[in-house]
């Protein structure tokens, strides 16, 4: 059980800039929820002392993020939304924990959400509702504690906000942040001025997703309670993977196969044999990709904003069973090399030619965000890599973090690839599965390997 001892507004601790800034199309048709990220120390500390400390960094990071310390507001014109940096400020949760830090486990079960902040996006009017919103719990005996983060997506991607959260954790240690770690606030380098194009692409990301053949809706897989594990794989055994994926000897000369191309492409492969599907199902994988290299020109190394694309790699179940590792990859590298600047523009001009955001975004998430969204389970499955985030390097001054990445279950199917907090090159598998075919999937994840 977690007790709130108390909440409080972090302003900049030094005045700031003002007005209002412009949102990019990848801000716009992010989803309006805020993201919640989880870091736990194994560290004894005082809890009041660990509270004021961390309200005091935040107070320090806020005068470099500004944004961060604003508001949105909706306007008029498409219902698009707009950054008001009114430094109004961040909110700091105070609270306590009656477990251990062992109790939790590996801070996959619904416990775990305790421990990040609940937001009220529904039914908070959007110019009050806080962009970001932190819960510092310290567990029982005050051994250990963890900082919960929800930060509002529309802000930015896990890349940003990453590289918030880190430079955070550098002030926190009394350091100081060098010209090279300053954030790049001006969001108009994704403004495109000229009318938007008619697609040039097929854009397959936006079309419906595949059906369980002889089914007519997703109603029954919906039904089906979802469990929460973490899979390790350890430096070895995803070498092991990428030189599976890499024996074929016609791709001799090309360049290897990556580790998210490996790993994504194995646990499709595992989702698809564990399901028990036709082998003449259509499946699709879909994930997010980022531009930050791929627009030209090249978006600033500490962009702060969302700089993501959808995307999808499609197959058929007996296609991707009877292949090799290799053939899965190859699959997932052929979307990703799909994603051109032309790709990229023609999928921005997509949103921008549709005459209410909402629509825009219900292209990515469904007609109503949050209610009737689009189901990616089974068949399909969403897989998410956060391999170059460095989340273990999360240091608030009592080292590195125990456990770093996302807090609690989530309702439908969904893979996210990390790197071990031990940096010891392991990777982390947090996998939300439909709990009949857990086992299953688990046998085949490492049978191979």
């Amino acid at each position: 059980m977690v007790t709130i001892k108390g909440s409080y507004t972090v302003v900049p601790n030094e005045p700031t800039p003002e007005g209002f800034q412009w949102l990019s199309e990848p801000d716009q048709v992010a989803p309006n929820s805020h993201t919640p990220t989880l870091y736990v120390y194994n560290a004894k500390h005082n809890h009041d002392a660990l509270v004021e400390h961390i309200r005091n960094s935040l107070s320090k990071i806020l005068c470099y993020y500004y944004p961060v310390a604003g508001r949105l507001r909706k306007l008029k014109e498409r219902g698009r939304l707009e950054l008001n940096c009114n430094a109004k400020g961040a909110v700091l949760i105070d609270a306590e924990s009656t477990k251990t830090v062992h109790d939790y486990g590996d801070f996959m079960g619904d416990s775990a959400k305790d421990l990040v902040p609940k937001v009220d996006n529904r039914n908070t009017p959007i110019e009050e509702l806080p962009l970001l919103v932190v819960q510092v719990t310290s567990f029982l005996g005050d051994e250990a504690f963890s900082i919960g983060v929800a930060l509002l997506h529309t802000l930015s991607d896990g890349v940003a906000s990453i590289q918030f959260i880190n430079s955070w954790a550098k002030l926190a240690r009394g350091e100081t942040l060098e010209p090279h770690e300053m954030p790049f606030l001006d969001r108009t380098v994704l403004k495109f001025t000229e009318p938007p194009s008619p697609p040039r692409f097929e854009h397959q990301e936006f079309k419906p997703l595949p059906l369980i053949l002889g089914r007519s809706d997703t109603t029954i897989e919906k039904s089906k309670r979802v469990e929460a594990i973490t899979l390790k794989l350890t430096a070895e055994q995803v070498g092991k993977l990428k030189n599976k994926a890499n024996a074929d000897k016609s791709r001799e000369g090309s360049r290897p196969y990556s580790r998210f191309e490996v790993i994504s492409g194995h646990v499709w492969r595992c989702a698809s044999k564990a399901r028990g599907l036709d082998e003449n199902q259509p499946i699709l994988l879909r994930f997010i990709a980022s531009i930050r290299s791929r627009v030209i020109p090249p978006l600033p190394r500490n962009y702060f904003g969302n700089a993501l694309v959808l995307k999808t790699a499609s197959s058929r179940v007996g296609d991707i069973l009877s292949n090799s590792l290799g053939h899965a990859a190859q699959k997932i590298r052929e979307a990703v090399e799909e994603l051109t600047y032309d790709y990229i523009r023609s999928q921005i001009d997509i949103v921008r030619g549709e005459e209410d955001i909402d629509k825009a975004r219900a292209l990515y998430y469904g007609p109503k965000e949050g209610k009737d969204v689009f189901f990616f389970g089974n068949p399909n499955l969403r897989i998410t890599s956060w391999l170059s985030m460095p989340m273990n390097e999360t240091d608030f001054g009592w080292g590195k973090p125990l456990y770093s990445g996302l807090a609690g279950g989530v309702a439908q199917e969904r893979a996210l690839i990390t790197q071990s907090p031990g940096g010891d090159g392991s990777v982390i598998l947090f996998l939300h599965f439909q709990a009949e075919h857990m086992e299953l999937f688990k046998n085949y994840f490492y049978e191979e390997i």
